[in-house]
């Protein structure tokens, strides 16, 4: 500013205006007055100072009392400059000439020939020329084209005037009389004026870092040519400005850092109205990328404290608009650290596209303050509960199946400087509970699958837990080779683990299971399903899942009691999966002790560990269908050695799901000396074949949720019981069957028992035993804890030379127990109450054999026998007889053993019936042996005299016992001494030592 230069206020007060012009080149000249360029050749300029024509005003919250005053500023003053035309020297001294500016050219600020990449315009480039600080903080120029159209004289009528004002606008085209406002400029940089308001984003409309943006992508010209600033309306006055300014800049996504990508301010008289800023951001974990829109408006709200009238305050409020709603992965395997094994879905959309007002959350901080950087979990304002706001989403898994979410997701924003991934990333992961999303037992594909394996990989999904990946710098190169057409944050998401419901273990037992947790299998995570590494193509881990048949499904004749402790797309889920992974199968591993065969020897006493390809029983359940399949578990060189625990969709869209398992089976125990043995060789039972054990269980749940309908077939086929090499118990066939709506059916075929020796000498009899008893058995008992099926066959009496039979019967019975005891079979001739009969001549005797046994051994054996001799004589006046008898009786229960032997013998003799004498002697002998191994022999006699003499008659017993305890049976000194007293010494004991005293 030259003290050469001529000044100028001019002041009107009927529409306020008030404006100084500096003049420059020009003085006045004669009278009247005029204004004539000093230097000929040299531009007259014209400049027009506008008193502050914005106010910066501190911003409030939504819903927060303000307490007035509110801090403000105003802008510094604005100018306009213009060159008077060039062909002309001289002009009136008038108002009109000094606003005359629609016919003047305007002086504007030019931007540096060489690109500024890192750097804003300097703001001296706006010296001398047009600089509007609209808003505060930034100088701005319209470019070449705007026009400004003023109000020369004042207007108005009844003494209303118009304010005086100036308009920017397009140059008007020929016999054009309308003026269109607005239009486009990229001269703009910030003023460095320092703004007594804190720089944050919920204090002022735009901050520091929203200035800069601004300059840099409208005169960024770089590396391409940047979006001008619009502008719609811009009047200036003496009172401030009216302005409509937006922006909208369309540039890489990670370009030098920047995040702003639309700004719009609306302002009358100098005052904010509408403040619009939409800042790149991206969501963590999905990396979905979203804008952070934020909003300031003038809002109109009540004193407080009662007091009458209202303010106007700037109010702001922010809420997200999801910019990128599809997120496809497949696109990311190789960015992934394991192929995008440890991703289920395919792509996640996001189907919420603009959210509620948002804020950061209070419950969650984040625990660094990165000032505009600083990440946030959006939580929507005004509710009760200060938690983060659900996004709604949609996903396609492996399989195809498309699942619906609503989950919190990490807001991260963009900004200038590069962000820590990596702290980022541990951060977010910190936060366990907001990562947990609910599924509602949705289907979920776990993996990848084939035709063979689909919807093995698929469990019923109650909740996923994500987490973010960083990617790493070998990576990182990785990414940027793809070229991708957006830029993908330096984060991926995964899944940690999930709690899930297997329903193909669910509809085996009959049963809803807990929800278990599972976690990708570590081998599975770095190669995938490679057929060396991991045959069993086992691809999670879960907590030990027991599974248990019901005994009433598994038939009796084996209750398993498995356990699951992986999932496999070949096999199911599967027991020990580290074993599975090698093509291993260890059944004990699987089962726990619990699990019984028959209800009394375990199944990990017979089964081994075995090796198996399962692609092979993959193939098998690909090749066959269930009507193929059962007929084949009955052939002898079938195996299915692991479990198959599979399910299908059937035509009717009904699910089916098999339980099914053919072992290789081994008698039990090795020791051929043992109690008793499970026989399975061909060469111990004299069978065709090896022992063989089927269980097949077919389950169909019905897709209208009626019950589901299950078949059980169980199958244990050429075994042998061998009982202390006395009893050989053979079977063709054991079988169970059950179905909906059948009665169910139990059979024993070919049965055969033989007695071998000691009990040699039954096996005569025992050949009367029809061949078939037992495949057609007489009675069939069916209970909740069992079957029990057999015969009782009553022989006729018969005589075999002198000898006479009479009163024999031959009874069997065999049980299987649902429950966890021992199946057993007896064998009986005759019974106690009901003994044989045996005679020759003059003699007679008889008795009766019991024999129980069970698969934990002999569990009852009860026999007796007598057998004696009677001699009468009858000489007309006197008559007697004598009587000799003798037994044996033999009793073993559990551990305790009784064997009785005993005499009797006696006679009598009548005289003519009148007087008669009787005479009998008893002598009976035990030995017990009981649980606590003391022997003790116990003695009886007896001797009975009767005499009758007519009418009167008298007996007298003369009976003596006496019992023998074993060694064991002595009692201790401490018993001999007898109780204590109160002094705590036995009384005998001190009456013992006081003799001596």
């Amino acid at each position: 500013m030259s003290n050469d230069n001529l000044f100028i206020r001019v002041l009107r007060k009927e529409d306020f205006l008030d404006l100084i012009f500096e003049l420059v080149n020009i003085h006045t000249v004669g009278s009247p007055l005029h204004l004539a360029r000093r230097n000929a050749g040299e531009p007259a300029v014209l400049i027009v100072y506008f008193p502050a024509q914005h106010i910066v005003e501190e911003v409030s919250p939504e819903n927060v009392i303000v307490n007035t005053p509110i801090k403000a500023m105003l802008s510094g003053p604005s100018r306009l400059v213009f060159e008077l035309p060039d062909y002309e020297d001289k002009w009136p001294f008038t108002l009109e000439t000094l606003l005359n500016w629609k016919d003047y050219k305007p002086v504007l600020p030019k931007l540096p020939d060489l690109p500024m990449p890192d750097s804003l315009p300097n703001p001296k480039i706006f010296e001398g020329k047009t600089a509007l600080e609209i808003p505060t903080g930034l100088y701005l120029s319209p470019d070449e084209s705007g026009v400004w159209y003023n109000i020369i004289r004042s207007q108005g009528q009844d003494g209303r005037f118009v304010l005086w004002h100036t308009q920017l606008g397009e140059k008007k085209k020929e016999n054009e009389n309308i003026v269109r406002e607005g239009g486009k400029t990229h001269l703009i940089t910030t003023s460095n004026r320092h703004i007594p308001i804190e720089d944050e984003k919920e204090k002022r409309t735009l901050t520091q870092e929203n200035l800069n943006q601004i300059v840099r992508l409208t005169t960024d010209f770089s590396e391409f040519k940047p979006s001008p600033i619009n502008i719609r309306r811009l009047m200036l006055s003496s009172a401030g400005a009216w302005a409509n300014f937006d922006a909208a800049w369309n540039y890489p996504l990670g370009y030098k850092g920047l995040s702003l990508e639309q700004w719009q301010h609306i302002m009358t008289q100098g005052r904010d109205q509408f403040v619009k800023t939409v800042e790149k951001a991206f969501l963590c974990d999905t990396g979905h990328l979203v804008s952070i829109v934020t909003i300031t408006e003038r809002q109109f709200n009540g004193i407080p404290n009662g007091q009458k009238g209202a303010q106007a305050i700037l109010r702001q409020y922010k809420y997200l608009e999801v910019r990128e709603p599809m997120k496809n992965y497949e696109t990311l395997d190789p960015v992934y650290k394991h192929g995008r094994r440890e991703m289920p879905f395919k792509w996640i959309k996001i189907t919420t596209r603009t959210t509620p007002k948002l804020g950061p959350s209070e419950k969650y901080p984040w625990p660094k303050n990165l000032g505009p950087a600083t990440p946030f979990w959006p939580t929507e304002k005004n509710k009760e509960k200060d938690e983060p706001f659900r996004f709604k989403m949609v996903a396609e898994d492996w399989d195809g199946n498309i699942v619906s979410f609503e989950r919190p997701l990490l807001c991260v924003p963009f900004n200038e400087k590069p962000p820590n991934w990596q702290e980022i990333v541990d951060i977010y992961n910190s936060y366990a509970n907001l990562r947990n999303v609910p599924l509602n037992h949705q289907p979920i594909a776990f993996t990848n699958t084939d035709a063979d394996s689909k919807g093995k990989t698929t469990l019923e999904t109650a909740t996923v837990k994500f987490m973010a990946q960083p990617v790493t710098s070998e990576k990182d190169t990785v990414l940027s080779d793809l070229k991708l057409p957006y830029f993908q944050p330096r984060f991926l998401p995964q899944v940690e683990l999930a709690e899930v419901n297997i329903p193909a273990a669910e509809q085996v037992t009959g049963r809803k299971l807990d929800k278990k947790s599972i976690e990708f299998e570590k081998t599975y995570l770095d190669h995938g399903f490679d057929t060396t590494l991991n045959k069993g193509e086992v691809f999670a881990k879960l907590a030990k899942l027991d599974l248990s048949l019901p005994t009433e499904k598994a038939g009796g004749l084996i209750t398993p009691k498995t356990t699951i402790e992986g999932l496999s797309r070949a096999l199911g889920p599967v027991a020990n999966p580290d074993d599975i992974k090698l093509g291993k199968f260890d059944p004990k591993k699987m089962l726990d002790n619990a699990a019984r065969f028959l209800g009394g020897i375990t199944l990990n006493d017979i089964l081994e560990e075995v090796s198996f390809d399962p692609l092979k029983i993959k193939e098998i359940e690909s090749t066959l269908t269930p009507d193929e399949l059962i007929p084949k578990l009955d052939d002898p060189n079938f195996k299915l050695v692991a479990p198959m625990l599979t399910k299908r969709l059937l035509p009717n869209d009904a699910i089916e799901t098999r339980y099914l398992w053919k072992p290789s089976i081994k008698t039990w125990p090795g020791d051929e000396k043992a109690f008793f043995r499970f026989l399975t060789k061909k060469e111990d039972t004299r069978f065709r074949n090896d022992a063989q054990l089927s269980i097949n269980v077919q389950m169909v749940t019905a897709p209208d949720g009626s019950p589901p309908t299950y078949m059980v077939l169980g199958k244990l086929q050429e075994f042998a019981l061998e009982f202390v090499d006395a009893m050989l118990l053979k079977f063709s066939a054991l079988r169970f069957t059950a179905e909906n709506g059948k009665k169910m059916d139990v059979s024993a075929e070919g049965l055969d028992l033989i007695f071998q020796g000691p009990l040699e000498f039954v096996e005569t009899i025992k050949n009367i035993i029809p061949p078939n008893a037992f495949s057609d058995p007489p009675f069939i008992d069916v209970s909740a804890t069992g079957v029990t099926s057999g015969f009782t066959l009553g022989i006729p009496s018969f005589g075999v030379g002198i000898f006479s039979f009479e009163n024999i019967d031959l009874s069997a019975a065999l049980s299987l127990p649902f429950v966890d005891q021992p199946a057993g079979v007896t064998f009986s001739i005759s019974e106690r109450q009901k003994p044989f009969n045996v005679s020759v001549m003059g003699f007679a005797g008889g008795g009766f054999f019991s024999l129980a046994l069970s698969a934990k051994g002999i569990e009852g054996i009860e026999a007796s026998i007598e057998f004696g001799g009677n001699i009468s004589i009858n000489l007309g006046v006197a008559s007697g007889g004598v009587y000799v008898m003798a037994g044996i009786y033999f009793g073993m229960a559990g551990d305790e053993v009784k064997l009785t032997g005993y005499l009797r013998c006696g006679g009598n003799v009548s005289v003519l019936g009148l007087v008669s004498v009787t005479v009998e002697f008893y002598l009976g002998l035990t030995i017990r042996r009981k649980e606590n191994t003391n022997v003790e022999v116990w003695g009886q006699a007896t001797l009975t005299v009767g005499v009758k003499i007519a009418f009167f008659s008298k007996s007298i017993s003369l009976t003596v016992e006496r019992s023998f305890a074993g060694p064991k049976g002595d009692p201790t000194f401490a018993q001999i001494m007898g109780p204590e007293y109160e002094g705590g010494y036995p009384y005998e004991w001190e009456k013992y030592c006081m003799a001596f005293a």
